[in-house]
């Protein structure tokens, strides 16, 4: 289920948000803190708030896998 976000300039600054970091899940096929820092150039704590908004976006499908350290997708869901 796709998430729905408020059409308002602020609705579409975090969809753009969620989106740049559906973009490094599809490439890396998993996300974590320390993969949005060094792709987006940001800090850890700039990583933190945009993978928390993410999770926010994205949790009912998303795991942590505790062998890689990183959030995936569950085994039903595929990521288009």
């Amino acid at each position: 289920m796709p998430q729905k976000f408020i059409d308002t300039p602020a609705g579409r600054h975090l969809r753009s948000r969620v989106e740049a970091v559906m973009a490094i899940y599809k490439e890396h096929g998993h996300v974590n803190r320390s993969l949005i820092s060094e792709k987006l150039e940001l800090t850890k704590l700039q990583s933190s708030q945009l993978l928390r908004e993410f999770l926010s976006a994205h949790a009912p499908v998303l795991e942590w896998d505790t062998m890689h350290n990183s959030y995936r997708a569950h085994s039903k869901f595929k990521v288009h």
